[in-house]
């Protein structure tokens, strides 16, 4: 798996994004306005983590974070323009890759792949109760 991550950051080198950034970018586009602990949740991710990716990314202009009016611990995450443009330009790098790792595997063989990856990580949570 580390040989997968580490491809995919090389593909990104002229970006300007890691991997963690660009898939930061990824599921907020794809969660408008998701909060930080979904998105730590979704990424797998330590929450002091999540936090210290988002100020960076806040930091160079890509995402704003806004406190819920309702409940102010929960802080809400937005792409700006420049963050909206910024994975549009990526998008089919990670697509590109994505063709790239799966060729020659079936959607059969793809599925019983997914299955068995969620029985391990419910067997893992299981242990960890």
């Amino acid at each position: 798996m580390k040989q997968i991550s580490e491809s995919f950051g090389r593909r990104l080198q002229n970006t300007g994004i890691t991997r963690i950034q660009w898939i930061a970018l990824y599921y907020i586009k794809e969660n408008p306005s998701i909060s930080q602990r979904s998105l730590s949740n979704m990424m797998s991710v330590k929450d002091s983590s999540i936090g210290r990716l988002l100020d960076r990314l806040e930091r160079d202009g890509l995402v704003i974070k806004e406190r819920s009016n309702k409940d102010r611990r929960i802080i809400y995450v937005n792409l700006t323009e420049k963050g909206q443009e910024l994975i549009e330009e990526c998008l089919p790098i990670g697509v590109k890759f994505n063709e790239d790792l799966t060729k020659g595997i079936s959607q059969e063989e793809l599925r019983i792949f997914e299955e068995v990856l969620l029985k391990m990580k419910a067997n893992v949570v299981e242990e960890d109760v």
